[in-house]
């Protein structure tokens, strides 16, 4: 991994545009841009406006006027692409979601004895989210209150977390199969602590204390302790 982290930064959600006015207003009157570039660009700039403003608001109270005062575009050209906020909302967790998993995903593929995936994948979540406050807030407290589509998209991003989790762990004939989505919701539980508590910035202090929660139903408690101070 980088010393530094990287972050999300929701003006490079147009990166794959290609040339042209990215998230900028669109010039007004006659112009010579495609409709397929006007749609895409309207889109992007809707739902980094999301991640924006949830922060500031929180889910329940931010509006559609509040997204599209953000974005710079009229409700119209928001729902020609949302049908509501919650769909808005579950378009950028998806956007985040596959960023986030990317990051853990590769620190992970970095090692190859198990313990050390484990260590560099809570230190890659924590690094990430700790360089993207907006993220840390969408992971572990916004999507909480979004409704029962948008905690299905946690489970899923929870579940594919713990296929990193497994992947060449020691066996467990007696652990229970689901212990891995356990686990990782007691992960998000602490992250959303620290959120709340206005501490997102220091998330990676937290590093140890998770992977010792995380490998001692595997590896006892010495062991453990011996890996996570390593963290």
């Amino acid at each position: 991994m980088s010393s530094e982290p990287e972050r999300f930064e929701p003006d490079a959600l147009t990166a794959d545009l290609g040339p042209g006015p990215a998230l900028s207003r669109l010039p007004a009157g006659r112009h010579r841009l495609s409709r397929s570039f006007v749609t895409r660009n309207q889109r992007m700039r809707i739902l980094a406006a999301m991640l924006r403003v949830l922060p500031r608001h929180g889910y329940p109270a931010t509006t559609i006027g509040h997204v599209t005062k953000e974005a710079g575009v009229s409700r119209a050209a928001f729902y020609a692409q949302f049908e509501s906020k919650e769909e808005c909302f579950l378009a950028a967790y998806d956007l985040a979601g596959e960023w986030l998993c990317e990051q853990v995903e590769q620190a992970v593929d970095a090692d190859e004895e198990w313990p050390a995936r484990v260590r560099s994948g809570v230190s890659a979540v924590l690094r990430s989210l700790a360089a993207n406050p907006a993220l840390a807030q969408l992971f572990a407290v916004e999507v909480l209150q979004a409704g029962s589509a948008a905690r299905e998209r946690q489970q899923a991003c929870l579940a594919r977390f713990a296929v990193a989790l497994r992947a060449g762990r020691p066996d467990g004939e007696r652990l229970p199969p689901e212990l891995e989505e356990m686990l990782l919701g007691g992960v998000i539980t602490t992250i959303g602590r620290y959120v709340d508590a206005g501490r997102t910035e220091q998330l990676p202090e937290a590093t140890a204390e998770l992977v010792e929660y995380l490998l001692i139903p595997y590896l006892g408690p010495g062991e453990t302790r011996r890996i996570a101070r390593a963290a």
